[in-house]
């Protein structure tokens, strides 16, 4: 986001938290297609925003674990990004 959102600071960023699978293995979250990688500066941050929901949905679908908790958790996710940052998610904005 830093990249592409002028203003954009660190402590800004809106997450969801992902518990361990076990202690000492680094749970779903290192699953993630994005953990300890830079991020495709190619995609627009609703893209990346997109493709990490997706990536989150399949690693709790993977382990049986997607429910209407998980699907709601993520779908706030995306409006609180949405609300936050209105001019950077919303369908059409470029």
């Amino acid at each position: 986001m830093k990249a592409k959102v002028k203003d954009y600071t660190t402590n800004q960023g809106i997450a969801i938290m992902m518990e361990h699978l076990s202690p000492g293995k680094g749970g779903r979250h290192r699953q993630t297609s994005s953990y300890g990688r830079s991020p495709d500066l190619t995609l627009s941050p609703r893209q990346i925003l997109a493709q990490e929901v997706w990536n989150v949905r399949s690693i709790y679908f993977s382990h049986r674990l997607y429910n209407s908790s998980i699907k709601k958790s993520l779908q706030m996710l995306i409006q609180l990004n949405q609300e936050t940052w209105p001019t950077v998610f919303y369908k059409g904005v470029i």
